[in-house]
């Protein structure tokens, strides 16, 4: 962060705005309205851009934030406090709907008054989710899959940890490439209005290092030209994945310190999109229902999933760390909390062993964490496909087989072999109903590809000895791989 040029303001001085600024509230509002002071002089005529106005600074003064809507994600009704730098008296007061740092980061208030602050704690879990461990099926490996996480200009570090969360579930328990997967991310870095450095190196989740790759800074321009990216790059069996997170305005998807993506404009993104197969968006900002029937009207997919946390004319929750419904919705689809632990409830409700968008979002509306702001909203078109909307595509009948061979012929190779009887009369004769029942499908599979059994049986043989090769290749890797590492140890203690 480059050096504040405004003044520090004197202790005393501080003191005396902080007693002035609590003055002005009532015994109800000051059971739950936060005071901050930012210790700093601003100069008169200072201009500060809050994002759907500006503040001139009236005099050469300390200024006092005051929260009205605590725990709630920003745009919301709150004040602007401006005292004397001599004595501390108040001298202006300006209604808002942002906080100062989002004009300024230098501008972070220091809280002195906070009935309702929310404690920062974190789960002390014992086993883990391990996002290094997650299997990689290969069903899961699809290259025709799409993401595009966004955070603003102006997000605070939950945000990031938020996208953080959808980035990991993407990569690891969805095997989504990562070079399929856009990040849109404050200036073009893993950064915040209310945290750097050291406090944003690594992710609250396990306290590992980000892993997200950031493509680019969270512009209009950048989300305009990543949409006409993978536009570009999708057909009619592509899926893309659309999560914002930060904040908003009720003119729009907050972008920076003085602009918004409207509505209006995201329609026009969305009209200049060739037609694909699936879409799914997510928003977690204030006022994001605002986008659910713009995007199912002007979506170009076949199918169109459209959540968020809060209606049109709602103000969505944030927490220490996360916001609520965002996380609580991530959570539905990975199978485990943010922290690594299991979930109390099942949101697979129909039992299929995968979690479909509406399941999710049936699960977020259930289950959210506790608030008093979010209202979560859905959406879908063709109505009732959500059902059957997944981020991950269904696995085949083969693919199930293959994976289950390529474990069994690793253990094969394993394992010490002793000499097998043949069966019995009776397993013999059951054995060859079963292969007589496995030749009629394969008869009629032959049928339906134009070439004989025998050929078709080759081909699977030779893929099925392809894929053995490639599993028992990996095994070998990682087992020269611990040799190697012990090798060169023992070669640097000589």
């Amino acid at each position: 962060m480059a050096t504040d040029p405004r003044r520090k303001a004197s202790p005393q001085i501080l003191d005396r705005v902080r007693s002035h600024a609590y003055a002005t509230l009532t015994p109800q509002t000051a059971a739950v309205h936060h005071l901050g002071v930012v210790p700093r002089i601003l100069a008169k005529g200072e201009t500060l851009k809050l994002v759907d106005r500006r503040i001139k600074v009236p005099e050469d003064s300390v200024l006092v934030f005051e929260d009205q809507m605590p725990g709630a994600n920003f745009g919301h009704p709150c004040r602007y406090l401006f005292h004397s730098t001599k004595d501390g008296s108040l001298l202006h007061t300006v209604e808002a709907m942002f906080p100062p740092e989002v004009a300024d980061v230098a501008l972070l208030p220091q809280f002195f008054h906070e009935p309702l602050a929310q404690p920062d704690l974190r789960p002390n879990i014992y086993a883990k989710f391990d996002w290094s461990k997650v299997a990689r099926y290969p069903w899961l490996v699809d290259d025709n899959r799409f993401a595009l996480l966004w955070t603003s200009q102006i997000s605070n570090r939950r945000h990031v940890e938020d996208t953080e969360l959808a980035y990991r579930i993407l990569r690891h328990k969805f095997g989504f490439r990562a070079s399929n997967i856009f990040v849109l991310c404050y200036n073009g870095t893993i950064d915040s209005t209310d945290f750097h450095g050291a406090n944003i190196a690594n992710w609250v989740g396990d306290g590992t290092a980000y892993q997200m790759q950031v493509t680019g800074s969270a512009t209009k321009a950048h989300l305009q030209s990543t949409l006409t990216t993978i536009s570009n790059r999708m057909n009619a069996d592509s899926l893309l994945f659309v999560h914002t997170n930060n904040h908003g305005s009720p003119s729009g998807l907050c972008v920076d310190s003085s602009s918004v993506v409207t509505p209006a404009e995201w329609s026009t993104m969305l009209d200049g999109m060739s037609p694909f197969g699936t879409l799914v968006v997510t928003m977690e900002q204030c006022y994001s229902g605002a986008f659910l029937q713009p995007t199912l009207d002007h979506s170009k997919a076949s199918r169109t999933s459209f959540a968020s946390a809060v209606p049109a004319d709602k103000v969505s929750a944030g927490a220490a760390h996360f916001d609520q419904w965002a996380q609580t919705w991530l959570e539905a689809v990975n199978g485990a909390t943010a922290y690594g632990a299991s979930l109390a409830h099942n949101p697979d409700t129909n039992a299929n062993g995968r979690v479909s968008v509406r399941e999710a979002f049936n699960y977020s509306d259930t289950y959210e964490y506790a608030n008093v702001y979010d209202d979560p909203q859905y959406g879908d078109k063709p109505v009732g496909c959500g059902t059957q909307i997944y981020l991950t595509k269904a696995p085949t009948l083969a693919d199930i087989i293959r994976a289950i061979l390529s474990r069994y012929l690793l253990v094969d190779d394993h394992i010490v072999r002793h000499p097998i009887p043949d069966p019995p009369p009776d397993w013999s004769a059951k054995l060859l109903e079963s292969l007589a029942v496995a030749d009629a499908l394969a008869q009629r599979f032959a049928a339906i590809d134009g070439r004989a059994v025998g050929e078709l049986i080759e081909e699977s043989a030779r893929n099925a000895e392809a894929m053995a090769k490639a599993v028992n290749a990996q095994a070998a890797q990682r087992v020269r791989a611990p040799a190697k590492k012990a090798g060169a140890a023992k070669g640097r203690r000589r």
